[in-house]
Protein backbone atom coordinates (compact mmCIF):
# COMPACT_ATOMS: atom_id res chain seq x y z
CA UNK A 1 0.00 0.00 0.00
CA UNK A 2 1.86 3.18 -1.12
CA UNK A 3 0.23 6.09 0.75
CA UNK A 4 0.83 9.65 0.86
CA UNK A 5 1.30 11.27 4.34
CA UNK A 6 -1.13 12.30 6.63
CA UNK A 7 -1.28 15.18 9.02
CA UNK A 8 0.63 14.13 12.24
CA UNK A 9 -0.75 15.23 15.41
CA UNK A 10 1.61 16.11 17.77
CA UNK A 11 2.23 15.64 20.83
CA UNK A 12 0.86 18.47 22.95
CA UNK A 13 3.69 20.42 24.94
CA UNK A 14 3.57 21.30 28.07
CA UNK A 15 5.29 24.43 28.04
CA UNK A 16 2.88 27.44 27.05
CA UNK A 17 2.88 31.23 27.43
CA UNK A 18 0.39 32.35 30.03
CA UNK A 19 -0.78 35.78 31.23
CA UNK A 20 0.04 36.94 34.70
CA UNK A 21 -3.33 36.46 36.56
CA UNK A 22 -3.65 36.96 40.36
CA UNK A 23 -2.47 33.37 41.15
CA UNK A 24 0.89 32.74 41.62
CA UNK A 25 0.73 29.55 39.36
CA UNK A 26 1.48 30.71 36.35
CA UNK A 27 3.75 29.00 33.66
CA UNK A 28 7.50 30.59 33.40
CA UNK A 29 8.94 30.49 30.08
CA UNK A 30 12.95 29.34 30.97
CA UNK A 31 16.09 29.73 28.49
CA UNK A 32 16.01 26.12 28.47
CA UNK A 33 12.32 25.97 27.38
CA UNK A 34 13.28 28.64 24.59
CA UNK A 35 16.13 26.73 23.25
CA UNK A 36 14.13 23.51 23.28
CA UNK A 37 12.02 25.31 20.70
CA UNK A 38 14.07 26.45 18.84
CA UNK A 39 15.57 22.48 18.76
CA UNK A 40 11.72 21.65 17.34
CA UNK A 41 12.37 24.56 14.89
CA UNK A 42 15.70 23.67 13.49
CA UNK A 43 14.36 21.87 10.51
CA UNK A 44 11.76 23.81 9.22
CA UNK A 45 14.65 25.47 7.46
CA UNK A 46 15.60 22.52 5.51
CA UNK A 47 13.67 20.50 2.80
CA UNK A 48 13.62 17.02 2.35
CA UNK A 49 15.57 17.70 -1.01
CA UNK A 50 18.58 18.37 1.70
CA UNK A 51 18.76 14.52 2.29
CA UNK A 52 18.08 12.71 -1.20
CA UNK A 53 21.22 15.22 -2.75
CA UNK A 54 23.65 11.59 -4.37
CA UNK A 55 21.19 9.50 -3.76
CA UNK A 56 20.92 6.30 -5.77
CA UNK A 57 17.22 5.51 -7.83
CA UNK A 58 15.26 2.68 -5.15
CA UNK A 59 16.31 -0.79 -5.98
CA UNK A 60 13.26 -2.96 -6.62
CA UNK A 61 12.55 -6.65 -6.29
CA UNK A 62 10.19 -8.60 -8.67
CA UNK A 63 7.15 -9.81 -6.88
CA UNK A 64 8.30 -13.42 -8.44
CA UNK A 65 11.57 -13.37 -6.85
CA UNK A 66 12.31 -15.56 -4.04
CA UNK A 67 12.71 -14.77 -0.24
CA UNK A 68 16.66 -16.38 -0.63
CA UNK A 69 16.75 -13.91 -3.50
CA UNK A 70 15.60 -10.64 -1.41
CA UNK A 71 17.80 -11.49 1.46
CA UNK A 72 20.67 -11.40 -1.26
CA UNK A 73 20.28 -8.33 -1.91
CA UNK A 74 19.72 -6.98 0.75
CA UNK A 75 22.82 -8.07 2.56
CA UNK A 76 24.56 -7.19 -1.49
CA UNK A 77 23.02 -3.49 -1.24
CA UNK A 78 23.33 -3.22 2.62
CA UNK A 79 19.80 -2.33 3.08
CA UNK A 80 17.09 -3.08 5.03
CA UNK A 81 14.12 -2.78 2.92
CA UNK A 82 12.87 -2.59 -0.54
CA UNK A 83 9.57 -1.92 -2.55
CA UNK A 84 7.90 -5.32 -4.41
CA UNK A 85 7.35 -4.52 -8.18
CA UNK A 86 4.70 -6.15 -10.06
CA UNK A 87 6.72 -6.79 -13.71
CA UNK A 88 3.58 -7.11 -15.76
CA UNK A 89 2.01 -4.02 -14.58
CA UNK A 90 5.42 -2.35 -13.70
CA UNK A 91 3.47 -1.01 -10.27
CA UNK A 92 4.99 -1.57 -7.00
CA UNK A 93 2.41 -3.72 -4.62
CA UNK A 94 4.41 -3.37 -1.06
CA UNK A 95 7.85 -3.34 0.50
CA UNK A 96 9.31 -6.08 2.20
CA UNK A 97 11.36 -5.16 5.10
CA UNK A 98 14.37 -7.65 6.97
CA UNK A 99 11.99 -7.67 9.91
CA UNK A 100 9.36 -9.45 7.58
CA UNK A 101 11.60 -11.92 7.27
CA UNK A 102 13.06 -12.33 9.82
CA UNK A 103 9.64 -13.03 11.49
CA UNK A 104 8.80 -14.96 8.42
CA UNK A 105 12.06 -17.89 9.02
CA UNK A 106 12.47 -17.68 12.97
CA UNK A 107 8.61 -18.42 13.51
CA UNK A 108 8.61 -21.23 10.82
CA UNK A 109 6.72 -24.10 12.86
CA UNK A 110 9.32 -26.61 11.91
CA UNK A 111 11.70 -24.59 14.76
CA UNK A 112 9.09 -24.78 16.99
CA UNK A 113 10.48 -27.50 19.20
CA UNK A 114 13.44 -25.93 19.11
CA UNK A 115 12.73 -22.42 19.92
CA UNK A 116 13.08 -22.42 23.72
CA UNK A 117 16.97 -23.38 24.01
CA UNK A 118 17.25 -26.36 21.82
CA UNK A 119 20.17 -27.00 19.77
CA UNK A 120 21.30 -27.94 16.74
CA UNK A 121 22.72 -31.40 18.41
CA UNK A 122 18.92 -32.68 19.26
CA UNK A 123 18.05 -32.45 15.59
CA UNK A 124 17.73 -36.12 13.80
CA UNK A 125 18.24 -36.02 9.95
CA UNK A 126 14.34 -35.76 9.47
CA UNK A 127 14.29 -32.35 11.38
CA UNK A 128 16.67 -30.63 9.64
CA UNK A 129 15.07 -31.82 6.55
CA UNK A 130 11.99 -30.76 7.37
CA UNK A 131 13.19 -27.22 8.38
CA UNK A 132 14.71 -26.92 5.19
CA UNK A 133 11.36 -27.69 3.24
CA UNK A 134 9.45 -26.04 5.42
CA UNK A 135 11.54 -23.05 4.84
CA UNK A 136 10.30 -19.66 3.22
CA UNK A 137 13.25 -19.15 1.93
CA UNK A 138 12.55 -20.51 -1.70
CA UNK A 139 8.57 -18.51 -1.48
CA UNK A 140 8.10 -15.67 -3.49
CA UNK A 141 8.65 -12.55 -1.37
CA UNK A 142 5.54 -11.06 -2.31
CA UNK A 143 3.94 -13.37 0.26
CA UNK A 144 5.81 -12.05 2.94
CA UNK A 145 4.13 -7.63 2.64
CA UNK A 146 1.95 -6.88 5.09
CA UNK A 147 3.53 -9.48 7.73
CA UNK A 148 4.48 -6.22 9.82
CA UNK A 149 2.99 -3.45 10.45
CA UNK A 150 5.50 -1.21 9.07
CA UNK A 151 5.48 -3.30 5.81
CA UNK A 152 2.01 -2.50 4.98
CA UNK A 153 2.40 1.10 4.78
CA UNK A 154 5.11 3.39 2.80
CA UNK A 155 4.85 7.39 3.25
CA UNK A 156 6.15 8.91 0.25
CA UNK A 157 7.17 12.71 0.65
CA UNK A 158 7.69 15.65 -2.12
CA UNK A 159 11.51 16.77 -2.17
CA UNK A 160 10.02 20.43 -1.36
CA UNK A 161 8.53 19.16 2.23
CA UNK A 162 10.43 20.48 5.22
CA UNK A 163 12.84 17.56 6.90
CA UNK A 164 10.55 19.26 10.05
CA UNK A 165 7.37 17.58 8.97
CA UNK A 166 9.20 14.37 7.75
CA UNK A 167 10.96 14.52 11.16
CA UNK A 168 7.89 13.86 12.94
CA UNK A 169 7.02 10.76 11.09
CA UNK A 170 10.57 9.53 11.82
CA UNK A 171 10.15 10.49 15.35
CA UNK A 172 7.49 8.15 15.71
CA UNK A 173 8.81 4.86 14.99
CA UNK A 174 8.59 5.33 10.87
CA UNK A 175 12.14 4.27 9.69
CA UNK A 176 12.21 4.76 6.14
CA UNK A 177 10.12 7.61 3.17
CA UNK A 178 9.60 7.40 -0.36
CA UNK A 179 10.80 10.51 -2.14
CA UNK A 180 9.16 11.33 -5.36
CA UNK A 181 11.33 13.78 -7.01
CA UNK A 182 11.59 16.08 -9.64
CA UNK A 183 14.18 15.21 -11.68
CA UNK A 184 15.03 10.87 -11.58
CA UNK A 185 13.47 8.57 -10.33
CA UNK A 186 11.75 7.84 -6.60
CA UNK A 187 14.41 7.37 -3.88
CA UNK A 188 14.16 6.02 -0.46
CA UNK A 189 15.44 8.31 3.03
CA UNK A 190 15.81 7.28 6.35
CA UNK A 191 15.99 7.67 10.16
CA UNK A 192 19.77 7.46 9.71
CA UNK A 193 19.98 9.79 6.71
CA UNK A 194 18.46 12.46 8.90
CA UNK A 195 20.35 11.88 11.90
CA UNK A 196 23.18 12.05 10.21
CA UNK A 197 22.23 15.47 8.72
CA UNK A 198 21.73 16.43 11.93
CA UNK A 199 24.74 15.67 13.48
CA UNK A 200 26.68 17.74 10.42
CA UNK A 201 24.44 20.29 10.84
CA UNK A 202 24.68 21.10 14.96
CA UNK A 203 28.36 21.46 14.58
CA UNK A 204 27.86 24.70 13.27
CA UNK A 205 24.71 25.80 15.50
CA UNK A 206 26.22 29.34 17.16
CA UNK A 207 23.05 29.82 19.76
CA UNK A 208 24.60 29.47 23.51
CA UNK A 209 21.11 27.91 24.96
CA UNK A 210 20.78 25.31 22.07
CA UNK A 211 24.21 24.49 22.41
CA UNK A 212 23.71 23.57 26.68
CA UNK A 213 20.75 21.79 25.67
CA UNK A 214 22.50 19.23 23.33
CA UNK A 215 25.16 19.29 25.97
CA UNK A 216 23.00 17.65 28.72
CA UNK A 217 23.48 14.59 29.97
CA UNK A 218 21.37 11.62 28.89
CA UNK A 219 20.46 11.01 32.24
CA UNK A 220 18.78 14.65 32.56
CA UNK A 221 16.63 13.59 29.62
CA UNK A 222 14.05 11.67 31.12
CA UNK A 223 15.59 8.14 29.64
CA UNK A 224 14.47 4.78 32.06
CA UNK A 225 17.04 2.95 33.22
CA UNK A 226 17.33 -1.15 34.24
CA UNK A 227 17.61 -4.53 33.84
CA UNK A 228 17.19 -4.88 29.72
CA UNK A 229 15.93 -7.57 28.10
CA UNK A 230 18.58 -9.31 25.93
CA UNK A 231 20.19 -12.89 24.81
CA UNK A 232 22.54 -14.39 27.33
CA UNK A 233 26.34 -15.87 25.23
CA UNK A 234 24.56 -19.88 26.23
CA UNK A 235 21.37 -19.11 24.13
CA UNK A 236 21.18 -19.87 20.23
CA UNK A 237 20.60 -17.32 17.69
CA UNK A 238 17.34 -18.52 16.45
CA UNK A 239 15.73 -18.03 20.58
CA UNK A 240 17.21 -14.86 20.27
CA UNK A 241 15.40 -13.37 17.15
CA UNK A 242 12.60 -14.93 18.43
CA UNK A 243 12.69 -12.70 21.84
CA UNK A 244 13.29 -9.79 19.97
CA UNK A 245 9.80 -9.97 17.45
CA UNK A 246 7.97 -11.13 20.98
CA UNK A 247 8.21 -8.04 22.74
CA UNK A 248 5.21 -5.52 22.04
CA UNK A 249 8.20 -3.01 21.98
CA UNK A 250 10.36 -3.92 19.10
CA UNK A 251 7.11 -4.76 17.18
CA UNK A 252 5.80 -0.90 17.91
CA UNK A 253 8.92 0.74 17.60
CA UNK A 254 10.99 -1.91 15.52
CA UNK A 255 14.54 -0.97 17.46
CA UNK A 256 15.45 -4.55 16.09
CA UNK A 257 18.22 -5.29 18.04
CA UNK A 258 18.98 -7.35 21.68
CA UNK A 259 22.56 -6.74 23.74
CA UNK A 260 24.05 -10.22 24.23
CA UNK A 261 25.26 -10.80 27.38
CA UNK A 262 27.50 -12.94 29.59
CA UNK A 263 25.47 -15.38 31.55
CA UNK A 264 27.06 -15.43 34.87
CA UNK A 265 27.97 -11.48 34.78
CA UNK A 266 25.39 -9.80 32.88
CA UNK A 267 28.03 -7.74 31.10
CA UNK A 268 27.28 -6.99 27.42
CA UNK A 269 29.25 -8.76 25.00
CA UNK A 270 27.57 -8.12 21.89
CA UNK A 271 24.68 -7.23 19.64
CA UNK A 272 22.26 -9.46 17.71
CA UNK A 273 20.13 -7.10 15.19
CA UNK A 274 17.50 -8.30 12.32
CA UNK A 275 20.49 -7.22 9.61
CA UNK A 276 22.38 -10.09 10.72
CA UNK A 277 20.08 -11.91 9.01
CA UNK A 278 20.56 -10.69 5.65
CA UNK A 279 22.83 -13.26 3.46
CA UNK A 280 20.71 -16.24 4.88
CA UNK A 281 19.95 -19.11 2.84
CA UNK A 282 19.31 -23.14 2.71
CA UNK A 283 22.70 -24.04 3.34
CA UNK A 284 23.10 -21.86 6.39
CA UNK A 285 19.28 -21.64 7.84
CA UNK A 286 20.60 -24.42 10.51
CA UNK A 287 23.42 -21.71 11.72
CA UNK A 288 20.22 -20.19 13.36
CA UNK A 289 20.87 -23.42 16.03
CA UNK A 290 24.21 -22.17 16.96
CA UNK A 291 24.82 -20.35 20.16
CA UNK A 292 24.20 -16.46 19.59
CA UNK A 293 28.12 -15.60 19.60
CA UNK A 294 29.32 -18.35 17.36
CA UNK A 295 26.33 -17.49 14.70
CA UNK A 296 28.25 -14.36 14.52
CA UNK A 297 31.37 -15.11 13.78
CA UNK A 298 30.22 -17.82 11.00
CA UNK A 299 28.70 -14.29 9.49
CA UNK A 300 31.76 -12.06 10.34
CA UNK A 301 34.45 -14.18 11.62
CA UNK A 302 34.10 -12.76 15.36
CA UNK A 303 31.23 -11.41 17.13
CA UNK A 304 31.71 -7.69 17.09
CA UNK A 305 32.60 -5.68 19.86
CA UNK A 306 28.92 -3.37 21.14
CA UNK A 307 29.28 0.17 21.14
CA UNK A 308 27.48 1.27 24.44
CA UNK A 309 27.84 4.90 26.10
CA UNK A 310 27.23 5.70 29.73
CA UNK A 311 24.03 8.29 31.52
CA UNK A 312 26.47 11.18 31.64
CA UNK A 313 27.28 10.82 27.96
CA UNK A 314 25.90 14.15 26.50
CA UNK A 315 23.20 13.73 23.68
CA UNK A 316 25.34 15.75 21.34
CA UNK A 317 28.33 13.17 22.28
CA UNK A 318 25.62 10.13 21.53
CA UNK A 319 24.80 11.02 18.49
CA UNK A 320 28.32 11.69 17.27
CA UNK A 321 29.37 8.03 18.55
CA UNK A 322 26.55 6.57 17.09
CA UNK A 323 27.25 8.07 13.29
CA UNK A 324 30.83 7.88 13.96
CA UNK A 325 30.16 3.88 14.28
CA UNK A 326 27.00 3.75 11.31
CA UNK A 327 25.43 1.90 13.76
CA UNK A 328 21.26 2.25 14.54
CA UNK A 329 21.45 2.57 18.25
CA UNK A 330 24.40 2.20 21.20
CA UNK A 331 23.76 0.66 24.28
CA UNK A 332 23.66 2.65 27.67
CA UNK A 333 25.71 0.15 29.96
CA UNK A 334 26.60 1.28 33.72
CA UNK A 335 29.71 1.16 35.83
CA UNK A 336 30.07 -2.76 35.16
CA UNK A 337 29.29 -3.04 31.71
CA UNK A 338 25.94 -4.42 31.89
CA UNK A 339 23.24 -2.70 29.70
CA UNK A 340 20.55 -0.33 31.08
CA UNK A 341 18.82 1.48 28.14
CA UNK A 342 19.56 2.37 24.53
CA UNK A 343 19.78 5.66 22.70
CA UNK A 344 18.73 4.94 18.94
CA UNK A 345 18.16 7.28 15.80
CA UNK A 346 14.11 7.30 16.86
CA UNK A 347 16.00 9.41 20.14
CA UNK A 348 17.68 11.53 17.80
CA UNK A 349 15.11 12.71 15.70
CA UNK A 350 12.72 12.72 18.99
CA UNK A 351 14.89 15.92 20.31
CA UNK A 352 14.34 18.03 16.86
CA UNK A 353 10.51 17.00 16.37
CA UNK A 354 7.84 18.44 17.65
CA UNK A 355 6.34 15.44 18.38
CA UNK A 356 7.71 14.86 21.65
CA UNK A 357 11.36 14.85 23.41
CA UNK A 358 11.99 10.70 23.89
CA UNK A 359 8.29 9.91 22.45
CA UNK A 360 9.13 6.27 21.94
CA UNK A 361 10.51 5.85 25.50
CA UNK A 362 7.16 4.25 26.79
CA UNK A 363 7.79 1.58 24.31
CA UNK A 364 11.39 1.28 25.74
CA UNK A 365 9.81 0.74 28.86
CA UNK A 366 7.93 -2.44 28.14
CA UNK A 367 11.57 -3.96 27.65
CA UNK A 368 13.16 -2.51 30.79
CA UNK A 369 12.57 -3.80 34.36
CA UNK A 370 13.69 -1.62 37.54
Amino acid sequence: VWTQHQQCTPAPNNTRHTKRTETPQHTRVTMSDLAEKKLRGFLDSYTVSDLTKGKNEVFSIPNNATVETTLKELEKRKILSMPILEKKTMTYVGIVSISDIVVSICFNPAFAKLASGGSIEQLTKKDMEEIIEKSVLKDTVENLVGVTEEGKTLWTFAESESLGKLSEYFAQGVHRALVLREEGGPCFVSQWDLAKFIQTKIEKIQDKGMLDELKKPLSSLGVKTGQVFAVKNTETALAGFRRLLQWQSFRDWNLAALPIVDSKTGKILGNLSESDLRGMNEDRLLDLLFLAPMYLKTLYGEMRKPITITLDCSFKDALTKLIDSKVHRVWIVDKDEKPIGVFSLSDVVSQFSTFAKWSHQAAVNKMISG
